[in-house]
């Protein structure tokens, strides 16, 4: 059991790193949509459309194959120390200078007080700003 519980947690985070790509390519594609009219990049464009709709299926396809050990998973990782994330290191160090620990301390600093409150937190730019709001996106779906 424990064996497949390991695997399990393994495909869940694989599908939270595949998920923020895919929505970064996403960002990007809608960027190249407003701004690039040459054909040949407007199929480039569909391609990779098609691809990010297949992957957010194969995510939710995972996920709910998965939903009995998920819930489990879910609360794990909110009791995961914000250092075990995919979150950048500067970003990190300006939660943890922020007492904020784990990632259900975060999504509580989110609910009472706001995600535009994390500005105020020193050397919190808008990158770490856009970074965490997808990490917290991403945690919430979960």
């Amino acid at each position: 059991m424990s064996k497949n519980k390991n695997i399990t947690e393994e495909i869940l985070k694989a599908s939270h790193r595949v998920e923020l790509f895919v929505r970064k390519v996403e960002k990007t594609i809608q960027k190249a949509v407003t701004y690039e009219s040459d054909k040949k990049i407007q199929n480039d464009i569909e391609l990779l459309t098609e691809f990010v709709e297949s992957q957010r299926k194969l995510i939710q396809e995972t996920r709910t194959a998965l939903h009995g050990v998920s819930n489990i998973y879910v609360e794990n990782y909110l009791d995961r120390e914000i250092s075990a994330t995919p979150l950048s290191t500067r970003t990190f160090l300006c939660l943890k200078s922020a007492d904020i620990r784990t990632v259900r301390q975060l999504l509580a600093y989110k609910d009472k007080y706001g995600v535009d409150s994390l500005l105020r937190f020193r050397n919190f730019g808008t990158k770490s700003f856009d970074e965490v709001v997808n990490f917290i996106n991403a945690v919430e779906t979960l």
